[in-house]
């Protein structure tokens, strides 16, 4: 509803004025009628005004006055000038200032002024719509500007020997800025859950979140299950990044960790970028938290690395227990980097397995251990992992040998695969080992299981989209999605597009038909060579 005033020294037609319009009718309210223009300046001031229907001529201060000082202060407001038969030279200069309309006073008819009331309704409205594009393409022109500066600040960071131009960064960078580590924590639980597309759609999250926090900083997605965050300014660093970690934890409904620095100037990012990723490591002895950047805390190595302390000892036995405990003792406090802890969990496994074990089950084991987000945890795999690779033997991981319990778990995934299922269900139903399974399963199909499964479930719904009318969170939960916001988002990655956008432009020959009807499950479409993950 559009908001009126009025204002003129004569009671009588501003009685007038408001007796001759259904305003409720023109989805209008007068909110307020005054004898003078300061009266009515001062009642602008204190709320929204669309409409001022003014008199000229008044006491204090006249109608071309607050004409124009309405139109300084509040642009978007529409004027009406109230003149009589000698006011054309003001009216001119009202017209010149940028009022809409004006009425004679001696000659008002209820008609022409609805009349003038309409068009300046339609004014608005068109000042409305024309807001809403400029506030489009002004967004658009910020993601375009926020997507160069993304794309020029990774190659920076690549190569920061190479020239950066002036205008592919913001300018605050020239100055004093902070920059931040942020880390998820329990990925590897979110892998095995949810495939691994479902990180990258976290970081997006958190991206968005970042932005709509600070819109004018930068982030950048690592490749170390975060992101690299450039904020303007260094005061109050501490307070504003401990909140900017607790609102990306409430928005991930994860574990975050976060390691900062301060910079000055474009030249100061890619050593913030090594320093807040070496502060943010201290999570993995320390636990998740906030961690500023305290200078280089390496230090020299104990007597023996781990290899070395435990070498010709068995998993299990006490002394191999008290050397494994000996070391996190000795690494408790840091002074080493992560990886290289990891990258000696690995040669215990090498040293004792590369002979006797089949090469894909050790790198898998490899991969286990580099995904430790702690000491601890680093510790306690290398323990399941010795354990593992000393109950698997000499046992072939061939695909050809392995057929058979790849068959049946294959069909057995197909015949569930619109319901829950974990990778421990379909083991048991081969009966062999979770890990054994797993190793197996991805030598033989290139995929991790829940991937297969996901990619079951989103070629499900790519058919869905093609041959029926069910609408999106239908498709979702008919191709074993609960979530469909989680859903949505999994199949854009993949598909390119939004499940809407896929129907539109999928033509109806181009899958298989799919039986929806209740009670019958769906066969599942194979993903076809070279559709699937992009």
């Amino acid at each position: 509803m559009l908001n009126v005033m009025i204002v003129d020294d004569e009671p009588v037609t501003r009685f007038g004025i408001k007796a001759s319009v259904d305003w409720a009718q023109e989805d209008m309210q007068v909110v307020g009628d005054y004898a003078n223009g300061a009266a009515a300046l001062e009642r602008l001031a204190a709320g929204p005004v669309d409409i001022l229907i003014t008199d000229i001529k008044m006491p204090v201060m006249d109608g071309l006055a607050l004409t124009r000082h309405a139109l300084q202060q509040y642009p978007r407001i529409k004027v009406v000038l109230v003149s009589s038969h000698n006011d054309f030279a003001f009216v001119r200069e009202g017209l010149k200032l940028g009022v809409v309309d004006y009425i004679l006073k001696h000659s008002l008819e209820p008609e022409e002024l609805i009349s003038i009331l309409r068009k300046c309704k339609e004014l608005i409205r068109e000042d409305e719509r024309l807001g809403v594009r400029l506030r489009e393409a002004g967004h658009e022109e910020r993601m375009r500007l926020r997507k160069r500066y993304e794309q020029e600040l990774k190659r920076y960071l690549v190569k920061p020997e190479a020239a950066i131009a002036e205008h592919a960064y913001p300018s605050w960078l020239k100055g004093p800025f902070q920059a931040a580590c942020v880390k998820l924590n329990r990925v590897r639980d979110l892998n095995e859950t949810y495939g691994y597309l479902y990180k990258s759609i976290l970081l997006d999250q958190l991206s968005e979140a970042f932005y709509a926090r600070v819109p004018e900083g930068i982030a950048l997605t690592t490749a170390e299950n975060g992101l690299f965050l450039l904020l303007p300014g260094e005061a109050d660093a501490p307070l504003s990044l401990a909140r900017l970690r607790e609102e990306l934890a409430g928005e991930a409904e994860l574990g975050v960790t976060l390691g900062w620095v301060t910079g000055d100037g474009l030249s100061a990012v890619p050593a913030c970028f090594r320093e807040s990723m070496t502060a943010c490591e201290r999570g993995f002895f320390e636990g998740e938290g906030l961690y500023v950047y305290a200078g280089d805390r390496s230090r020299a190595h104990g007597e023996q690395r781990l290899p070395d302390r435990v070498k010709g000892l068995t998993a299990g036995d006490e002394a191999f227990e008290r050397q494994l405990a000996l070391w996190q003792a000795e690494w408790a406090n840091g002074g080493i980097s992560p990886s290289e802890l990891k990258e000696n969990a690995c040669r215990v496994l090498s040293m004792r397995f590369k002979m006797t074990v089949d090469p894909y089950a050790l790198v898998e084991s490899f991969e286990r251990l580099f995904q430790a987000e702690s000491l601890a945890e680093l510790a306690q795999l290398l323990k399941e992992q010795m354990s593992e690779l000393s109950g698997l033997g000499s046992r072939t991981l061939d695909a050809a040998a392995a057929s058979h319990p790849i068959d049946i778990a294959l069909a057995y995934i197909r015949a569930n695969y619109l319901d829950a299922m974990t990778l421990q269900q379909v083991a048991d139903a081969v009966h062999v080992s979770k890990n054994y399974f797993s190793i197996l399963f991805k030598k033989t199909t290139g995929q991790n299981f829940i991937d297969y499964v996901i990619d079951l479930r989103i070629n499900q719904a790519k058919a869905l989209l093609t041959h029926t009318d069910l609408r999106v969170y239908e498709v979702a939960e008919r191709s074993g999605f609960n979530d469909v916001k989680y859903f949505s988002k999994l199949f854009k990655k993949i598909a390119g597009c939004a499940p809407v956008d896929y129907r539109e432009g999928r033509k109806l020959n181009q899958a298989e038909p799919v039986d929806d009807r209740e009670g019958r499950k769906p066969t599942p479409v194979e993903p076809a060579q070279g559709e699937g993950r992009e």
